[in-house]
């Protein structure tokens, strides 16, 4: 079961285009993880009933959500997380969202980005991101800011969409997305 992934004790990266089920994976780690979960939520995609469908044993009380509605927000929220006692794990989906409309906007953000996730590595628990991508010209998709992502992330998943896959350490995993998150395909 993918909810069975292993994420360290550190910044893992999940990335990947739209609806390719970075969220549901997200979810369906929150949904499986016991104690306290900060979910920081910077497009709006959670939703506690899509977190009951995936477990309905889920403790909704043991997840904090924090909504940012820019990057100053998102900045201060990151910051707070040392001062709180007794995580588990951390998710912020997307990291990258407000990073890019400055990017958009010709801001340069690259140090406190680097800054955001230097203290979010200083928190020494399992710290998932996700990303929005982009395409290269070699018609790849990439994660955004994906300099940053080689200083800072040791564990990364790709997802694609068709065929739906999960890749992660050169090994690649068909899956689907069902009521209960992302299930892997296996093969008879």
């Amino acid at each position: 079961m993918l909810s069975q992934l292993k994420f360290p004790n550190n910044i893992s990266l999940i990335f990947g285009s739209p609806a390719t089920g970075k969220t549901t994976l997200c979810l369906q780690k929150a949904a499986h993880t016991k104690g306290k979960i900060i979910f920081i939520d910077t497009e709006n995609s959670f939703t506690p009933e899509r977190l009951l469908q995936i477990n309905p044993e889920t403790n909704l009380d043991n997840i904090i959500l924090i909504q940012p509605k820019r990057y100053s927000e998102q900045f201060k929220t990151v910051k707070s997380l040392k001062d709180m006692k007794n995580i588990s794990l951390v998710i912020i989906d997307s990291f990258t969202h407000y990073y890019r409309k400055k990017v958009q906007e010709k801001i340069v953000i690259t140090p406190p980005t680097i800054r955001q996730l230097q203290m979010l590595r200083e928190l020494k628990i399992p710290v998932i991101l996700t990303s929005q991508v982009y395409t290269n010209q070699k018609s790849q998709n990439l994660p955004l800011a994906g300099h940053l992502w080689k200083n800072f992330s040791k564990y990364t998943i790709e997802l694609t969409k068709e065929p739906r896959t999960l890749k992660t350490n050169n090994k690649e995993l068909p899956f689907k997305i069902t009521a209960e998150g992302l299930q892997p395909i296996l093969k008879v």
